[in-house]
């Protein structure tokens, strides 16, 4: 039996508290992973239930992504969307997620942990950076390498988690729920009226390599896709 989307939601969440109130890296590592793995297991399970897919129909939700940091976010957001059976396109800062509803929750529960996380983890590491440098910092190119590095080292573990959970249970019928989940999402994106989006142009610098340690240790607890 699957179990209801609130009780996942509130396991993770408990995951993540572990993660939150603990300074051993193995510890927090680990609870991380499981809380993907958790999301992952109840995704397949859910779509088994509901022949091969999902509950319902695709839906669409407009997410706002403000300024400052509006192209970031929307990066973060589909860096969480891609491996999560979502889709993501951008607007003017706004993001608008396709997905079942299941899902679009699951994504959107991580996307609202970390993209407070990755804000404050910026902020806090460039100030320290202003205050023992003794070189000249230009902070618009730290910044823009800083959420490229994060948002990158998120979305290459929860692809890992995922991953690893289909890879465990070493069943074709399971490879063909994913297969057929992922095929009903890219069809429905591919029939959208949609513009290019923007690139975010990644600039290697000291900013970047502090991205990726902060997103090493920040706390992955939801879903989300893009491609």
């Amino acid at each position: 039996m699957v179990m209801q989307l609130s009780d996942i939601i509130s396991k993770v969440q408990k995951l993540l508290r572990v993660a939150d109130s603990s300074d051993k890296p193995g510890e927090v590592s680990s609870a991380q992973s499981l809380a993907q793995e958790l999301i992952t297991k109840y995704q397949i399970e859910e779509a088994q239930l509901h022949d091969h897919i999902g509950e319902g129909n695709i839906v669409a939700r407009r997410i706002e992504t403000p300024k400052p940091y509006a192209i970031d976010k929307s990066v973060l957001l589909n860096s969480i969307a891609k491996h999560n059976f979502c889709k993501v396109l951008r607007g003017e800062e706004y993001c608008m997620i396709y997905g079942y509803k299941s899902d679009i929750e699951l994504c959107l529960t991580l996307y609202n942990i970390l993209s407070l996380d990755m804000v404050n983890e910026m902020f806090i590491k460039l100030n320290k950076i202003k205050k023992n440098s003794k070189e000249k910092i230009h902070t618009k190119t730290w910044v823009k390498g800083f959420f490229g590095g994060y948002c990158i080292t998120i979305n290459e573990r929860i692809r890992e988690s995922k991953t690893k959970v289909i890879n465990e249970t070493n069943n074709t019928s399971v490879a063909l729920v994913v297969r057929n989940k992922q095929h009903a999402i890219e069809e429905y994106f591919q029939k959208l009226d949609r513009h290019p989006a923007t690139q975010r142009k990644i600039v290697a610098s000291s900013g970047y390599n502090d991205g990726i340690d902060s997103g090493m240790k920040a706390n992955i607890n939801q879903s989300s896709i893009e491609r």
